[in-house]
């Protein structure tokens, strides 16, 4: 009999790594669509605080210009992480499928990858309250009253006291994010456009959001928040109370790092006559500055 040379996993991978692809397509992107997403080809990237120069000040008569120079501060790196993850299909399993049993399987795979990406982006926001955990390149949480200004002075971008999602706390955060200021005290005129928001909030949301008028009052006062704000739901928000306030993609520093894209591969093992699948991939997430986002840890 002529040899033959084993093949098996190449049989199955195409037909298993479509149906993966097709799976991840299927569900939109959450995390993209609030962090910039850059590829990275660096093991690691790193971010620099500059303050740039503060507000000029009075020229008596006959007196030098005033001098000033930018001040530097922290830096911040973000550092890409490695991920994996394998199943083994036996030549016995491929043989006798009838099911479609390996097709789930390649679903699966999908949903996790997919899960753990999201988390990941999620988790910057869900632990950017509690210290030790999502700093910012000044070396305190993202979400913080007490923001040190290169400057002198602080800043703060959350609310004084935890707030659930209202009108009063939209309120309280629009006049944080509106009367926001750079490292030399300068107002920054960034202006909030989105609101983020766990499922849980999602219909009080919609109640104050697009309501004519003041929601949860019968005097017919006229309801300042009404299409002001964009709301977005994400679904690995998994605090049912948190909600965010931020500008536009281009107003904040929530961002990440592709270093490798999910890689599929495949092996035939000799011995068991069975396939070997996995997937690797490394990306980094995090967040440079405050600028550009206020939140609430809810009530």
């Amino acid at each position: 009999m002529p040899s033959t040379r084993g093949a098996f996993s190449q049989l199955l991978a195409p037909g298993l790594f479509s149906v993966i692809y097709e799976d991840l397509e299927m569900h939109p992107e959450e995390y993209s669509q609030l962090f910039n997403v850059y590829p990275s080809e660096q093991a690691y990237e790193e971010d620099q605080l500059i303050a740039g120069l503060g507000a000029v000040p009075t020229k008596p008569e006959g007196t030098p210009i005033s001098l000033d120079e930018p001040i530097q501060g922290g830096s911040l790196r973000y550092t890409h992480v490695s991920y994996g993850l394998g199943f083994q299909v036996t030549r016995e399993m491929w043989d006798d499928d009838k099911y479609g049993i390996m097709r789930r399987v390649s679903q699966d795979f999908a949903g996790s990858i997919r899960q753990t990406v999201e988390a990941a982006f999620a988790g910057i926001l869900i632990n950017a309250f509690t210290a030790g955990t999502t700093k910012t390149i000044d070396g305190v949480t993202l979400f913080n009253t007490a923001h040190p200004l290169l400057g002198g002075g602080i800043y703060s971008n959350r609310s004084a006291t935890d707030v659930a999602f209202s009108v009063t706390g939209l309120q309280e955060l629009t006049l944080l994010f509106e009367k926001m200021v750079n490292e030399r005290g300068l107002l920054k005129r960034t202006m909030p456009e989105q609101v983020w928001m766990p499922p849980d909030i999602q219909f009080k949301a919609g109640e104050i959001l697009h309501s004519a008028y003041k929601p949860y009052t019968g005097t017919n006062e006229i309801n300042v928040m009404q299409g002001r704000f964009t709301p977005y739901v994400n679904h690995y928000l998994t605090n049912p109370t948190q909600w965010f306030m931020t500008a536009a993609k281009r107003g904040h520093t929530l961002k990440g790092y592709w270093r490798t894209q999910p890689q599929f591969d495949s092996q035939d093992d000799f011995m068991t006559k069975g396939a070997s699948f996995s997937v690797f991939f490394r990306f980094s997430a995090g967040v440079t500055y405050w600028h550009g986002v206020c939140a609430s840890n809810g009530a």
